[in-house]
């Protein structure tokens, strides 16, 4: 890593310069951005939130990724990013530990050759013709969902890749019916994986199936569908489609079609030891919001068997608790997170107001913020603070969308770059705003194409991801030291 580099002689510094600096990645240390002076004095009082330094690193990846550059478990002066080397059909996707100051870095491994491994990666399972539909990391990068399609023979299957495995773990193959749209989900924490958090793949039980990200096959076991074994004590066969036998289970009572309403969105969180579901749903009646959330009963989890894909009920140690979100107007599509440990979910009623949820106590009333701009993102810190990038300058009145504007939004992995094209935002600015109420505190000027963020609340530092040139394969990221 960049620590060692003082002690190389200096041939060979000279020579981790030209290997670890290509052209076209740069860094690049940024003059600090100045705060108002109201602003400044607002900072909070049991820790700081000046900004420091600001470093930029710029590099290439794959368009597909809603996220390519990592603060989790990364070390001070250092971000990890998945970054593509190579050229063409030769390119492979990297996981790099890279120290932004200047530019060095290590690669710790690398997960697949672009192009060539997406083209039948189950041999004559599925055929030709095959891409990929959707490409998700985990919270840290090292582990990748990989959704692969046939449009052949309109088979699809899910590949769970992790970092320095020579072979990805076959989540889910079909080989005939077109199931739909998959929402997968990693928790917040990286202990558990869902390629389904919908039920689609279990319809109509509507079980969701969860693995440990540690997951490993049975020993002696060979791929199912790959010229081996049917592999009965890792996969179950349901129909045309395998599924891995998962670690645990949950169910959603509102599948994509269940009760006329719809799924907005979903995802696991992390509640002690195991798994939990936040899921957002549309009611179609009443067009209104309500946010449920699933966990296993204190002491309980169900033992996965393939029995369960057959029951009709419920099991009895589930526990559902649900919330209808008040005051929801003027929002292309629902916009929302909760925390990691499923304590609290914050959500946009329009671009002005962010409401906060209690999932502990659900009979009082939410808390209300207001913001004097429309609300691009944002992002709870553990401390109660909010990062809020504040829509600076549009390329018109955002406060008029068009219909066929309004017909581009739906349920997209990257929020920021589709309420970029809905409004046409130009440039935001980033303010840090603290916990309960008070003004914001400016921390960066005229940030542009955000693809999200992330916090680090251990090295006191902010991972803003953009991209550059109207092309997402083209990443920047800036870090704010505070």
């Amino acid at each position: 890593m960049p620590s060692a580099a003082k002690y190389m002689p200096p041939l060979l510094l000279f020579t981790a310069l030209l290997t670890a600096c290509t052209p076209e990645e740069k860094t690049m240390l940024l003059p600090q951005a100045s705060s108002a002076e109201s602003e400044s004095q607002d900072s909070p009082a049991d820790r700081d939130f000046t900004v420091k330094k600001i470093y930029t690193y710029t590099y290439d990846t794959l368009y597909d990724l809603n996220k390519s550059a990592f603060l989790a478990g990364c070390g001070d002066n250092e971000i990890h990013i998945l970054s593509t080397a190579g050229d063409n059909d030769e390119a492979i996707l990297e996981y790099r530990q890279v120290d932004y100051r200047y530019g060095f870095y290590d690669v710790a491994g690398g997960f697949f050759k672009t192009w060539e491994n997406r083209n039948s990666p189950l041999g004559a399972e599925m055929g030709d013709s095959v891409y990929m539909e959707q490409l998700l990391p985990s919270p840290d990068g090292k582990q990748l969902l990989i959704y692969l399609r046939s449009a052949y023979r309109n088979a699809n299957a899910v590949l769970l890749c992790t970092l320095g495995e020579q072979e990805p773990l076959l989540l889910y193959e079909n080989t005939s019916d077109y199931l739909g749209y998959f929402l997968g989900s990693f928790s917040p924490e990286g202990r558990w994986v869902t390629f389904d958090a919908s039920g689609i793949s279990t319809d109509p039980t509507l079980l969701i199936p969860i693995y440990d990200c540690g997951r490993t096959l049975s020993q002696g076991s060979s791929p199912a569908g790959a010229g081996g074994s049917d592999r009965q004590n890792d996969y179950w066969s349901i129909g045309s489609s395998r599924l891995l036998a998962p670690d645990q289970v949950l169910y959603t009572p509102c599948g994509p079609d269940g009760d006329g309403n719809m799924l907005w969105s979903t995802g696991l969180y992390d509640e002690d030891s195991q798994p939990g579901l936040f899921s957002l749903v549309a009611e179609t009646q009443s067009a209104g919001l309500y946010v449920r959330k699933a966990s296993f009963l204190p002491g309980t989890a169900i033992t996965p068997t393939l029995s369960l894909i057959e029951e009709a009920s419920m099991p009895s140690d589930i526990q559902y608790t649900e919330q209808d979100l008040m005051g929801n107007e003027g929002m292309p599509y629902p916009v929302c997170q909760y925390s990691p440990g499923g304590e609290t979910f914050y959500y946009m009623s329009n671009p002005l107001m962010l409401w906060t949820i209690d999932m502990t106590h659900l009979q009082q009333t939410p808390s209300v913020r207001d913001f004097p701009n429309y609300v691009w993102d944002f992002l709870a810190l553990p401390s109660g603070d909010m990062l809020v990038a504040l829509i600076k300058e549009t390329m018109g009145n955002y406060t008029e969308t068009t219909q066929s504007n309004a017909q581009t939004c739906g349920r997209e992995n990257s929020l920021p770059s589709a309420l970029q094209e809905y409004w046409g935002v130009l440039s935001a600015d980033l303010y840090l705003y603290p916990a309960g109420s008070g003004e914001g505190q400016l921390l960066y000027k005229n940030l542009q194409n955000l693809i999200g963020m992330e916090y680090d609340p251990d090295t006191g530092r902010i991972l803003l991801e953009t991209y550059e040139d109207q092309d997402r394969s083209r990443r920047r990221c800036i870090l704010l030291e505070l």
